[in-house]
């Protein structure tokens, strides 16, 4: 009787050990909901970094619609979407995984998949400012600097600080059709 009692002592005790070190080595079972905050942490730290690498190749690297990433700054938008990506699968309510999804997608020039990501976060919040500001920019990419504009007045309308941060995409892509039209005309 006494063995048995010892023996099942010493049975709790490995199970609680086993259970506290797979604990420790982050094994236990996560929501998906979770998983989905997981990823989409780890697609915001990729995220930083790569704005890090443009921001040292250009101060307007933020607000610059045609800033292209280096090779570094290219891999991490990659890691990135492929996290936000695996958040909005896990959870499909996470306006900012889809925000900053179009925002990398941008970034490496991928510009329809941009705005789908826009279309999703502004769906679950007509009031996203920086889904719209971001959208924005892409149509500047996209040459089609009207919608642009009607995302700007949109802003505007909301009084939302994004709105200074478009109009200067929007007076950078100005400035640039000028010098162009300059370049052609001589």
């Amino acid at each position: 009787m006494r063995t048995n009692r010892h023996l099942s002592v010493i049975l709790i005790a490995l199970t609680l050990l086993a259970a506290a070190a797979a604990f420790a080595a982050g094994s236990e079972p996560k929501s998906p909901v979770d998983k989905a905050t997981a990823a989409y942490n780890d697609g915001v730290q990729k995220m930083k970094r790569a704005d890090e690498f443009g921001l040292k190749k250009s101060p307007t690297y933020g607000y610059d619609y045609a800033a292209v990433p280096d090779g570094k700054a290219l891999r991490e938008y990659e890691q990135a979407i492929a996290s936000f990506a695996r958040a909005v699968s896990l959870n499909p309510n996470l306006k900012d995984a889809y925000n900053n999804l179009g925002y990398c997608f941008r970034r490496v020039g991928r510009l329809p998949e941009s705005l789908d990501a826009y279309d999703k976060a502004i769906a679950l919040d007509p009031d996203f400012a920086q889904a719209r500001e971001y959208r924005g920019e892409t149509y500047l990419a996209l040459g089609q600097p009207d919608k642009a504009e009607a995302e700007l007045a949109v802003l505007q309308e909301m009084k939302s600080p994004y709105a200074g941060q478009l109009a200067q995409s929007i007076g950078m892509y100005r400035d640039r059709e000028k010098q162009a039209a300059k370049a052609g005309g001589q």
